[in-house]
């Protein structure tokens, strides 16, 4: 599941029908009233208030990471500091990146800093060839940089040359981070209303991109690798993302929580709809104001059994409990593409345009 092209992006949108509505609708849930939702409005609402905090803080926590592995660099006792400061800086990253949108995809900044597995050959390659600044950097392949190629140094013995390179692959990140942040508040400060064109292209992306985001975590983070284990000729462990079961852990919540918070009404809301110029709108709110309220109770119920599944997913978890969870996923995806997006006006489509 990858991000849409802008090509695919365009066509999509000039198929769906049009968000800009010349009226309003207002609907009820139970005793509140949802009024209707126009794509700028909601386009406000996620790129005005919500993605830009998260921008703000993956760009501190990865000038964290950097301080931590300059000190990891002259203090190789530090290590611990290092490889917390990692966690911290991943699931920061996991947050804003899920799903991947705007300036995520426009920079394939998935590509740039997070591609899994990492290659332990190209690693060894680039530590003999012993770079030093960001440039020497851009000529090393992907695979041996970015958080896979920092956890797999820390999880190995330390040796003199890799303090230097951990320090490069730190740079990278603070610098894809800084950018990121850059063009978030850039895009926080557009007009959506000034450009009917680029609001239908940048909604019908935020609902391709949150399925794309979905089964990215679903079946790419979990119940592939599984499967793939499972096939092998010779047995062996599933090949996650993370080398430790609680880093990815940690990371399937995080990327769960983005998605959920992207899509569920909080409690809050539920009483007093969202408003644009304040908050994000989620998607069952979308779904009240276009007057689908069963369908947007429905979707409210299959999000909540997919949350209490994640919760309840144990410390060592087993193939099973991952397979069972990942059927849950797949329900949340299958009303999604089925009801959820053809209500919501915007028709689905996929491309390699990124990711890993």
């Amino acid at each position: 599941m990858q991000p849409l092209t802008r090509r695919q992006l365009l066509t999509a949108t000039v198929a769906g029908a049009a968000l800009h509505a010349a009226h309003a609708q207002t609907q009820t849930h139970g005793p509140t009233a949802f009024p209707f939702y126009s794509g700028e409005q909601a386009l406000q609402g996620l790129y005005g208030q919500h993605l830009p905090p998260l921008a703000r803080a993956f760009d501190a926590q990865a000038q964290a990471l950097l301080a931590a592995a300059r000190l990891h660099c002259n203090n190789p006792s530090a290590r611990p500091v290092l490889r917390e400061a990692w966690r911290q800086a991943l699931l920061a990253w996991a947050a804003l990146s899920t799903p991947a949108l705007g300036p995520v995809v426009e920079r394939r900044s998935q590509r740039q800093i997070d591609f899994w597995p990492a290659r332990p050959a190209l690693l060894e390659k680039a530590l003999n060839r012993a770079p030093q600044s960001l440039a020497d950097m851009d000529r090393i392949g992907t695979p041996a940089k970015g958080f896979p190629a920092l956890e797999h140094l820390l999880a190995g013995p330390p040796t003199p040359a890799h303090g230097p390179y951990l320090v490069l692959i730190a740079e990278g990140i603070a610098a894809e981070a800084a950018a990121l942040r850059s063009r978030f508040d850039a895009r926080a400060a557009q007009d959506w209303a000034q450009d009917e064109t680029a609001a239908r292209s940048a909604f019908a992306e935020w609902i391709n991109q949150w399925l794309g985001g979905l089964e990215r975590l679903r079946w790419m983070q979990m119940e592939q690798p599984v499967q793939k284990a499972r096939t092998a000729s010779q047995r062996h462990k599933p090949a996650f993302a993370r080398l430790a079961a609680a880093d990815n852990q940690a990371e399937w919540r995080a990327q769960w929580h983005a998605l959920r918070t992207q899509a569920r009404l909080t409690p809050e809301q539920a009483a007093q709809p969202p408003q644009p110029d304040r908050e994000l709108i989620p998607i069952e709110a979308l779904l009240m104001g276009k007057g689908h309220i069963a369908l947007a109770q429905r979707w409210a119920q299959a999000l909540d059994a997919a949350d209490t599944a994640m919760n309840r997913l144990p410390a060592q978890a087993r193939d099973t409990d991952l397979m069972a969870l990942s059927k849950t996923l797949k329900g949340v995806t299958t009303l999604y593409q089925t009801e959820v997006a053809a209500a919501l006006d915007v028709p689905l489509g996929f491309s390699d345009a990124d990711g890993d």
